[in-house]
C-alpha cells in the first residue's frame, strides 16, 4: 500500500488507450485528463463514514461557515439542528453504489493542453455506499423538556430548600439534551412558563402558577380596572414580596397584551387575555372535579372569574368536551387536557374519536395543531387522518376508518 492507502497496481496511458479502443471511443472527444479509481485497502474494514443529502437550505448554511448538529441519545433516533429547524434523519437506499473519492476532479478540471498529452491520475475510493441518510423538516422534539425540568420546578420560596440541586438544569445543559434548534427550545421554554432563577432553568409548577395568577385577578378586581387598562407596575409593586421578579414577569407576558390604552403619561396599560385566564380557572375546577353538569359548571366557572372578565363555552377547547349524557338528560363538561393525549397523531386521534365521534375544526383544531408543519397545516392533517361529512351546513370530521 502506497502513501494514499491505495493499493500498488498502477494503470498507464498504454492501458487507458487500449481500454478505449476496445470500447471504440475516439481519444479526442475526451478530456485529456483521465482519473483512474483504486480502492483503498482498508476499503471494506469499515470507515465509519455515512453520506447525509442536504437540501439548498442546509447546503448554504454550511457554505456560509454556520453549523448543523445533531441530536439524540442513545435510545433516541438522531435529527440534525440548524439555529432555527429541525430536521428528521432516515436511512435511504439506492439501487446505484456511490463511491467516495475525495480528491476527484470534475469535468472541467481534466482539461489539458495538447502539449501535456494524456495526463493519468490516481484516485482513491474511500468508501462504497448503498445507503444515504435523507434529511426533512419536521416538529422540534421539545415534549422531553417537561419530563426534564419537572423535579425541579418551582413552587414558592418556601419550597427552595426541599430542591435537589442535581437536578437542575442551566441553558447548555438543557439544550444538549434536547432535539431541537435553540431558537425552537427558547419558544417551547416560553410555551411551557419557564424562568431563569439564580442561573437555573424552573417550569413554574400549575399550583404556584395557579397562586400567583389568583393574586393578580384579586388585585386587577380590588383596583376595578377594565380588562384592557391593566398597570403592570402597580401590579408588581403591589405583589413583590409575594412573585419573584422574574416569575411575575414571565406570568404576566403569558396571561396579558399590551393594550391600545395608555396611562396619563404616556407609558403603556396591559390588557388581560381572557381565554387564557378563563382557561386557567377552568382546569382549576376540572382537576378537582373531572365531570361536571354543564348548568352548574358554567355558573361555577363564571362565579370563580373576575367580575370583568366572562368565560365562554369555546374557551374549553383544548382542555374539556362538551357531551351530552343520554341517561341523565343533560349535557357534561368533561376533562380532556390535551397534553395528556398521546404524542403519535393516528392514537392520538383514536383517543379523539372514541370520546367523541365528531368534531367541529374548530374542537378538534386545539388537539392536533402541534402537527402542524410548513407543508401541512391542520386542514391537511384532517384531510389525511380523518373523514369529513356536513350536517345541516356544518362540516365535521370523524375516524377515518369509522363506521
Amino acid at each position: 500500500m502506497n502513501e494514499s492507502g491505495c493499493t500498488n497496481y498502477l494503470r498507464n496511458v498504454e492501458h487507458v488507450r487500449e481500454t478505449l479502443r476496445s470500447a471504440d471511443i475516439d481519444e479526442s472527444d475526451l478530456n485529456g485528463t483521465t482519473q483512474i479509481l483504486y480502492p483503498a485497502e482498508d476499503l471494506f474494514s469499515g470507515h465509519g463514514i455515512k453520506l447525509v443529502e442536504l437540501d439548498e437550505q442546509l447546503l448554504e448554511i454550511i457554505n456560509k461557515g454556520d453549523s448543523l448538529s445533531f441530536k439524540g441519545s442513545s435510545n433516541e433516533s438522531a435529527v440534525l439542528c440548524t439555529e432555527n429547524q429541525t430536521y428528521e434523519i432516515k436511512e435511504a437506499e439506492t439501487s446505484n453504489s456511490l463511491l467516495l473519492v475525495p480528491d476527484l476532479m470534475l469535468a472541467d478540471d481534466t482539461k489539458s493542453s495538447a502539449e501535456q498529452g494524456r495526463v493519468i491520475k490516481r484516485c482513491c475510493v474511500r468508501g462504497i455506499f448503498h445507503t444515504y441518510y435523507e434529511v426533512h423538516e419536521c416538529k422540534p422534539r421539545v415534549d422531553k423538556i417537561l419530563t426534564i425540568l419537572q423535579p425541579s420546578c418551582y413552587n414558592g420560596k418556601e419550597y427552595e430548600s426541599n430542591i435537589d440541586l442535581t437536578t437542575l438544569y442551566d441553558w447548555d445543559k438543557l439544550k444538549n439534551e434536547i432535539q431541537a434548534s435553540e431558537d425552537e427550545i427558547k419558544q417551547a421554554l416560553n410555551d411551557h412558563l419557564v424562568v431563569m432563577i439564580n442561573g437555573f432553568l424552573r417550569l413554574i409548577s400549575f399550583e404556584a402558577e395557579v397562586r400567583y395568577v389568583t393574586y393578580m385577578l384579586d388585585l386587577f378586581n380590588d383596583y376595578s380596572w377594565e380588562v384592557d387598562e391593566v398597570d403592570k407596575e402597580v401590579t408588581y409593586d403591589s405583589l413583590k414580596e409575594l412573585i419573584a421578579e422574574p416569575i411575575f414577569n414571565a406570568l404576566f407576558k403569558k396571561y396579558t397584551s399590551l393594550s391600545e390604552k395608555v396611562k396619563e403619561d404616556g407609558s403603556s396599560l396591559y390588557r388581560y387575555n381572557e381565554e387564557k385566564v378563563c382557561k386557567l380557572l377552568a382546569k382549576v375546577f376540572l382537576s378537582t372535579i373531572p365531570v361536571n353538569k354543564y348548568n352548574d359548571f358554567m355558573e361555577s366557572w363564571k362565579m370563580g372569574a373576575p367580575e370583568k372578565i366572562v368565560p365562554k363555552e369555546e374557551y374549553l377547547r383544548g382542555i374539556a368536551i362538551i357531551i351530552y349524557n343520554k341517561s341523565i338528560m343533560q349535557k357534561e363538561v368533561i376533562s380532556f387536557p390535551e397534553e395528556t393525549l398521546p404524542k403519535n397523531i393516528n392514537d392520538r386521534l383514536k383517543e379523539i374519536f372514541k370520546v367523541r365521534e365528531k368534531w367541529t375544526l374548530e374542537e378538534i383544531t386545539p388537539y392536533i395543531s402541534k402537527f402542524e408543519t410548513n407543508k401541512m397545516n391542520v386542514n391537511g392533517l384532517l384531510t389525511k387522518y380523518a373523514r369529513c361529512s356536513v350536517q345541516t351546513g356544518v362540516k365535521y370530521y370523524s375516524s377515518k376508518h369509522g363506521k
